[in-house]
């Protein structure tokens, strides 16, 4: 099919007539065309926890964002970081309306959002609403792994997650192709 020794000298006819040259080679995929190729089943869940906004707790007005990694529950506060047991955390916000959101994530991924977490954990920068807060918090760290986790259209700077709202966070990752469903906890 291609002739001559060089890549620059290796030549081809098309079926218009035309003379194609060799320019390079490019292998897309590892295996040989005829071998079954893997498919990567290896994933597991994390869930967004998404509450109401209550007024009688400052910076609270717009809802409260938090995230469960393997039955941890990671969430930024005015005070610093909160890291709690999942059925804590429920039990403690049960006063208002939450949502949860499961997202599929690989098992890599999990474990980078738990990383990040534990590192924000050690870092102890103090609570901004508009550059760390519960939900820039979370954000960050789904966007870090490629979930989309606020709408760019309406941001000051649209490549950060400065000012992202706990509503806004819900509405884009009810969207992301990675949502597998709903939890509802209701106020009790």
């Amino acid at each position: 099919m291609w002739q001559g020794k060089t890549m620059a000298d290796q030549t081809i006819k098309s079926p218009d007539g035309e003379t194609l040259r060799l320019v390079g080679k490019v292998k897309t995929t590892p295996h040989a065309d005829n071998l079954p190729k893997p498919i990567n089943t290896d994933s597991t869940t994390i869930e967004v926890i998404v509450s109401d906004g209550r007024l009688i707790s400052s910076g609270s007005q717009w809802g409260h964002v938090a995230i469960d990694v393997g039955g941890t529950v990671y969430g930024m506060a005015h005070k610093g970081y909160d890291k709690r047991a999942r059925t804590k955390y429920l039990a403690d916000n049960s006063y208002r309306d939450s949502l949860g959101v499961v997202l599929r994530v690989a098992q890599i991924e999990k474990e980078k959002i738990q990383q990040e977490l534990e590192r924000r954990i050690r870092a102890d920068a103090p609570y901004n609403l508009v550059s760390n807060s519960c939900s820039t918090n979370v954000a960050d760290v789904l966007e870090s792994i490629g979930i989309l986790a606020h709408d760019p259209r309406f941001l000051f700077a649209p490549a950060s997650n400065v000012g992202v709202s706990p509503k806004e966070l819900l509405i884009v990752i009810q969207r992301s192709k990675r949502a597998v469903k709903t939890n509802d906890y209701p106020r009790r």
